[in-house]
């Protein structure tokens, strides 16, 4: 056979192996099912079995959500409305569980006039539920206003649940000022003040009981306390008020001096309106008063402050006292403790004011006196000085001192 013959009939074998075995895989693709695997000695007409094993091996993970807690509230919101700025008003939350574990709740913040009831933490198994009330206080609110209150929680996905309320708030009651102050009151002399009460209720409001609150305070026998209803016109001056009264106090003469505090109660015939207090408090000043550097009106002394004992010390105040309609106001030294303090009035230097007459005084310690301390907080302790008047008012007056000489 010749070497091309040879190389020929390879070809062919070559060939039909090719083409037979190309013919075995088509049969394999298409007409064998395939369990994943590679198939490996697998004859025509054998069946494949696919087990439970295997079927089950491309089944999804389960899912991480369901073994977690998950907090839900059906109304996160509420609104109430027009209400009256006097009232407070409460709403109750639905707050559920609805996921698969323990949900725990507490407190978080919440707005200034929002207030949580009866509640600072919870735990709720699956399927549990709770009510949460939150109250709101609308007094001297006016207009649209929101508040809020929140919960905090252990769900991943919602951490922070905030509850909401809003509403329109309507005046029912304003008081005007909303509180009394008197500034400055003499002893012997009379002072009043006053204030209003507005309503603004659509129905009648009527004052059923005003009185001062503190009734054991020796303060009360020098108060007066009364009471009218507003005219027309006073009334013409608020808008959308509908009735008013007007407060009156009366202060007597004779009030300690000093600082003094009351507190007026009003209730009404409206059982939703809470009964009101005003407070009231002022400052009693002695028939005369000092201008100057070192006067503590609170104490009612004059601070000289520590004074070395080889140079002395001296300053000037002013003297305050009412005025005499027609006459000169006079005031002399009368006498000192200790004895080393020396004063002087400068009655030529006075200054009349419009209701009252200012006189200069100077106090002098002078170099070489002391050792001393009048430091002390009682007046016993304390130095003094002594003058005398032709004031009617102030006969006599006596000034405190408080000092040293080292």
């Amino acid at each position: 056979m010749s070497r091309y013959s040879s190389l020929a009939t390879v070809l062919i074998i070559l060939g039909l192996g090719v083409i037979s075995g190309m013919a075995v895989a088509y049969y394999q693709v298409h007409r064998l099912p395939w369990t994943g695997r590679p198939v490996v000695g697998i004859t025509p007409g054998t069946p494949i079995t696919v087990t439970a094993a295997t079927a089950g091996s491309a089944k999804a993970p389960a899912d991480a959500n369901d073994a977690l807690p998950r907090v839900e509230v059906p109304e996160p919101g509420h609104d109430f409305g027009s209400i009256e700025s006097e009232g407070k008003y409460r709403h109750t939350f639905l707050v559920r569980n609805v996921g698969q574990a323990p949900l725990t709740l507490r407190m978080g913040d919440s707005s200034c006039r929002c207030t949580v009831l009866d509640f600072s933490q919870a735990t709720l198994q699956p399927q549990e539920a709770i009510q949460i009330a939150l109250e709101f206080n609308a007094h001297e609110y006016f207009g649209p206003v929101s508040q809020h209150a929140s919960l905090l929680t252990n769900d991943p996905h919602n951490p922070r649940v905030v509850l909401n309320i809003k509403a329109n708030v309507e005046r029912s009651v304003r008081v005007v000022p909303s509180e009394l102050v008197f500034s400055r009151i003499v002893r012997n002399e009379v002072a009043t003040g006053e204030v209003r009460l507005i309503i603004f209720r659509r129905q009648p409001v009527r004052v059923t009981d005003i009185r001062f609150e503190e009734m054991g305070s020796e303060t009360l026998q020098f108060l007066e306390l009364s009471h009218a209803p507003l005219t027309a016109a006073e009334l013409a001056s608020e808008p959308g008020a509908t009735g008013g009264y007007r407060i009156v106090v009366r202060v007597k003469p004779g009030l300690p001096v000093g600082p003094f505090h009351q507190k007026i109660r009003v209730t009404t015939d409206q059982s939703d309106i809470a009964p009101l207090e005003i407070p009231v408090e002022g400052r009693v000043e002695s028939e005369f008063g000092i201008i100057g550097s070192g006067w503590n009106a609170q104490r009612g002394s004059l601070h000289l402050g520590r004074i070395q004992r080889q140079s002395g010390s001296q300053v000037k105040v002013m003297l305050r006292l009412p005025s005499l309609p027609g006459q000169t106001v006079e005031v002399a030294p009368l006498r000192t403790v200790p004895d080393f303090v020396q004063v002087q009035v400068r009655q030529a230097e006075a200054v009349q004011a419009a209701d009252s007459v200012l006189i200069p005084i100077v106090v002098t310690i002078p170099a070489g006196a002391g050792p001393a301390n009048y430091f002390g907080d009682s007046e016993e302790e304390q130095g003094k000085i002594f003058l005398k008047t032709n004031h009617p008012a102030a006969p006599e007056i006596k000034i405190l001192l408080r000092f040293a000489v080292d």
